[in-house]
């Protein structure tokens, strides 16, 4: 069994599962039929989406049931199994797939809880097969990466403060966005609100950038400010603003403050900013393609941009450069590509066990801190 240790030989196609067959399943479907020599396989009790699923993936063999698909064979080193079912199955689910010997690959947010998610990692460590999650799938970006290299190289000298701000007042999940999975609005399901749903894409970003090896939240809030357009017969139990004061401990030792704010539900205009400030220099860059581009043709090829900010004889000069931008539909195929990168033992933008943990740990403390009223602190386990 190759295992953690990676898989030798290509002469074995990759086998790829999809635990669930809805619209963000059949997007890594798509991606693995770019790695050329692949069997695919998708399982869903829903006939419904095993018709649409099979209208894009006409080569798949599908199952109504998990179980059956995954006991049609045993489990071999090029099997990965993505895991693309709401929140409250992730944890059953992976634990199941890996007793079947098999890698997985889990949809955002990985677990509910810190326990879902330490037994999740236990049984990856146990079964010797890979496990990360795809809250990843904006990383890759050369603006990202640029940004990360100026810092790490004293382009803006001392960091000393950073910020994300993104407020959208109506694109919460369940009712303007995919308003068919009310599940979105239920925290027992879903685990959390706008901070599970962005959240977690929006730490992986940011720690990327700027690779904390240590968080305390001292201050947080989350807020559900009502609107008309609320389904009565649905229950909102999840925030749709958040935010919270945090300070991160960098790899030299600096510890920088960072103030964060999320929101997809409230009421004012949009706004977006994100900034990392330093003594020599200030940077902000684009990681995502603009909301408004998402159906317009060619979006895709407009650049994304990072500026940077210097001090030139007493006056601030902006030097903006520019880099090659990717669509949704990219960062959706992202993930399984990065994985099976991850699982050859090739360079990869997949997050290790310890940085998923980590910037795990740092949004459930957001939730915990806002709860109980005191900071929270997070170490990282392994420093990388």
């Amino acid at each position: 069994m190759a295992g953690k240790n990676g898989v030798n030989g290509s002469s074995t196609p990759w086998r790829i599962y999809l635990y669930g067959a809805g619209s963000i399943a059949w997007r890594h479907g798509v991606a693995a039929e770019s790695l050329g020599h692949v069997q695919l396989f998708a399982a869903d009790p829903s006939k419904d989406a095993r018709e649409a699923l099979l209208a894009k993936l006409p080569r798949a063999r599908v199952f109504e049931d998990a179980e059956t698909m995954l006991a049609s064979s045993p489990g071999q080193d090029r099997d990965i199994v993505v895991v693309a079912v709401p929140p409250w199955l992730h944890h059953s689910a992976t634990l199941h797939i890996f007793r079947s010997n098999r890698h997985v690959l889990c949809e955002k947010p990985v677990a509910r809880s810190e326990t879902e998610l330490a037994e999740m990692l236990a049984a990856s460590d146990e079964s010797g097969r890979f496990f990360t999650d795809c809250s990843f799938r904006y990383l890759g970006n050369g603006a990202l990466e640029r940004a990360r290299h100026l810092i790490e190289t004293g382009g803006i000298g001392s960091p000393y403060h950073a910020r994300f701000i993104n407020r959208q007042p109506r694109s919460r999940p369940g009712i303007e966005y995919q308003p068919q999975s009310r599940w979105f609005l239920d925290k027992e399901k879903s685990g959390g609100g706008t901070i599970f749903d962005w959240g977690v894409y929006d730490i992986a970003m940011f720690f990327d950038a700027l690779r904390p090896v240590a968080a305390t939240v001292h201050y947080a809030w989350v807020a559900t400010p009502p609107t008309g357009a609320d389904p009565p017969k649905y229950p909102i139990s999840v925030e749709t603003h958040a935010g919270a004061a945090m300070t991160l401990t960098l790899e030299s030792g600096a510890v920088i403050p960072f103030d964060y704010e999320r929101a997809c539900g409230f009421h004012g205009e949009p706004q977006v900013i994100l900034n990392v400030d330093g003594t020599a220099g200030g940077l902000t860059w684009q990681w995502v393609p603009t909301f408004d581009s998402a159906d317009e043709p060619g979006a895709a090829e407009n650049p994304f941009r990072l500026t940077h900010y210097v001090d030139v004889d007493g006056k601030v000069d902006a030097r903006e450069e520019e880099f090659p931008a990717f669509g949704w539909e990219d960062a959706n195929h992202r993930p399984l590509l990065a994985f099976v990168d991850l699982i050859k033992g090739r360079d990869s933008v997949a997050l290790s066990p310890s940085r998923l943990e980590f910037n795990f740990a740092v949004v459930s403390a957001i939730y915990k801190s806002a709860s109980e009223g005191k900071p929270v602190h997070v170490q990282i386990k392994t420093q990388e």
